[in-house]
């Protein structure tokens, strides 16, 4: 029993150090799935989508925190039943999210590695079989390090770095980004879908549900039993389906574009290929424009004129902008969010190629973005 709790905790201690890690860099990322979980759809807590990127802050620091503590074996009863509740919390929650089909990605370990809601379910009760080992063989557990001044020294600068990443990411940029459209990574080949690159899609199969008008049975049939028969859509048939429960469910993995729905509608033309193709383009990109001060407006008004006639600007937004001394274009706003964590950002990109990304504090000058081609 010794030996096994050993293993597990070395299992147990690395995931979390490495899943706290992944959502520390990115914080504001975490706190978008958080707010998924919170939706109206969802669980309806509004409260806590207001609250979404501190919780995200504490969750991702208290996850590489309850690794290290488990590691160095110190604050046994402490960091035991905080990974019980946690992965008990976490089980639910991926359960409900496989279940009933709700937030598609758990964003357990962020943007690095996605998992479907059923492989994330899975993990999880992977790791509360290894916490319960862990749990009822703590006694086996020994600090890794018999002086306890140095484990809470290591324990106070893993605090230390964990806060400086999290504040990174917050303020200015993550310092590892996992993203598809990251500093080198070319945005027209990450939209080629799987037949233009040759491979395998998923495949899908959309399921009805049918309800008889005189028995009051009801049934679920794939779209493929639908259309071979006729009993279901004939002229006085008193099958009826229930559109509401309509559902598509995956029946097997395949190639996905990493970038979905990238379309700059400008003046309702659709510039997606022609800015991908040019040579030198700027993206202001500003995922939510009512949330810009008058000063970060006049900002980029004043950047966008001495930018004009050296590259291509193109203001991409998900809404109108005012007093913006420019045109813009407008883009889905998940895509902005996923692009840039901040409000403005800015990206350069060079024939489809992301070059580099500026964040707001400060705003780059044009000579800053011109250099960067």
């Amino acid at each position: 029993m010794k030996y096994i709790v050993q293993i597990c905790r070395v299992i147990v201690g690395i995931i979390f150090i490495l899943s706290g890690f992944v959502k520390a860099i990115d914080p504001i990322g975490f706190s978008y799935k958080l707010e998924e979980y919170f939706a109206p759809d969802v669980f309806n807590i509004q409260f806590l989508h207001d609250l979404a990127l501190p919780q995200a802050t504490f969750f991702s620091i208290f996850e590489i925190i309850l690794g290290v503590f488990l590691l160095l074996g110190i604050f046994k009863k402490f960091t035991n039943w905080s990974l019980l509740i946690l992965i008990v919390f976490f089980t639910f929650l991926t359960f409900y999210s496989a279940y009933f089909n709700k937030v598609t990605d758990c964003g357990c370990f962020g943007d690095a590695m996605k998992l479907t809601p059923w492989q994330s379910f899975w993990k999880d009760i992977f790791l509360l079989i290894l916490i319960i080992i862990i749990f009822i063989g703590q006694k086996h557990i020994k600090p890794l390090i018999e002086k306890s001044k140095v484990s809470f020294a290591i324990s106070a600068v893993v605090l230390f770095l964990c806060g400086w990443l999290a504040f990174t990411g917050i303020k200015y940029l993550p310092i590892i980004d996992f993203r598809a459209y990251a500093e080198g990574k070319n945005i027209t080949e990450g939209m080629k879908s799987a037949e233009e690159l040759g491979l395998d899609p998923p495949k899908y199969q959309v399921l009805y549900t049918m309800k008889n008008k005189k028995t009051g049975e009801v049934v679920q049939i794939t779209d493929t039993e639908y259309t071979d028969n006729v009993k279901w859509y004939e002229e006085g048939t008193p099958w009826e389906m229930d559109s509401e429960k309509t559902e598509s469910k995956q029946i097997s993995a395949g190639y996905e574009p990493p970038i979905h729905d990238f379309i700059l509608d400008c003046d309702g033309e659709d510039k997606t290929e022609f800015y991908l193709n040019e040579q030198k383009v700027v993206f202001f990109l500003i995922p939510f424009a009512e949330k810009l001060t008058a000063e970060e407006i006049n900002i980029l008004n004043k950047l966008y004129k001495e930018l004009e006639g050296k590259a291509n600007v193109a203001v991409l937004t998900n809404s109108d902008i005012e007093n913006a001394g420019f045109a813009y274009c407008y883009v889905d706003q998940t895509q902005l969010k996923t692009i840039i964590r901040n409000n403005p950002g800015i990206m350069t990109v060079k024939k489809g190629t992301v070059v580099k990304k500026f964040h707001d504090n400060p705003i780059p000058s044009s000579e800053e973005i011109l250099s960067s081609f």
